[in-house]
């Protein structure tokens, strides 16, 4: 697994750490692990083991390969807690854009074989205990992720992601879509976004989390813009958010 791990300062006690994976953007076709490395950082501060993933893009290959990805992760840490130090009933996740998408994704499709990709044998659950949400799409097969591959399918990146388009491949978009895959399994998800980032993206899923009487919220911050948790002064508010919600929902 391609990951980067930041590690807290040492329990004396030896305590198992709740772990976060960490899911970076770039519209499902470019980005890497070191773009959320300060985010990462800032985390392992707090007392969490990180692990910054990397995951197929796009052009290297089709969906569902990235959140199969993803979900090996969890996995990952799940099968190796007692070497890394990990509570393996203790794992979130936290995305910014494309990978906020993938977030939601791993929050409510984490008992989806066609999510989860081939495994062999007995493995540990690919399910996240809580999730943050930075500014990424939940919804594929409707909304504007949709109408961008219905009106402008040269420039849509989920056209090129997903190798279809939504009218002509709905059952695909589908599996990607987080939002109709959420049910009453689904683990809290916070979101968190930036004044002038769409704060009313996601307000569908959080109804429907609501409904299902999951933990859910959203934290707009002021003067914001997409990929503000990459920048002073939002990094660091936002990790403040993130440590509150981990806290209470690992």
């Amino acid at each position: 697994m391609l990951a980067d791990f930041f590690s807290p300062t040492p329990d004396p006690a030896h305590r198992a750490r709740p772990a976060l994976v960490v899911v970076h953007g770039g519209g499902w076709h470019s980005g890497d692990k070191t773009k959320f490395q300060p985010l990462s950082i800032r985390l392992a501060q707090r007392g969490y083991v990180v692990a910054s993933v990397e995951y197929r893009l796009a052009d290297e290959a089709p969906f569902p390969a990235a959140i199969n990805d993803c979900l090996a992760a969890v996995r990952y840490l799940r099968a190796n807690a007692d070497r890394l130090g990990v509570d393996p009933e203790k794992i979130g996740a936290v995305g910014g854009s494309a990978g906020g998408h993938l977030v939601g994704l791993m929050a409510s499709g984490a008992d989806n074989p066609f999510l989860i990709g081939d495994v062999d044998g007995q493995v540990p659950s690919s399910r996240l205990q809580a999730a943050i949400v930075m500014a990424g799409p939940m919804q594929m097969l409707s909304g504007s992720v949709a109408e961008k591959s219905r009106n402008n399918p040269e420039q849509s990146n989920a056209n090129r992601w997903l190798r279809d388009t939504v009218d002509d491949a709905p059952a695909l978009y589908r599996q990607a879509d987080a939002y109709e895959q959420i049910n009453s399994d689904t683990c809290p998800i916070l979101f968190l976004v930036g004044e002038f980032d769409l704060p009313a993206r996601n307000e569908p899923s959080r109804k429907k989390l609501e409904k299902l009487g999951i933990s859910t919220g959203v934290r707009v911050f002021a003067d914001g813009k997409h990929g503000c948790w990459n920048r002073l002064p939002w990094i660091d508010q936002m990790v403040d958010q993130m440590d509150s919600f981990f806290r209470a929902n690992l």
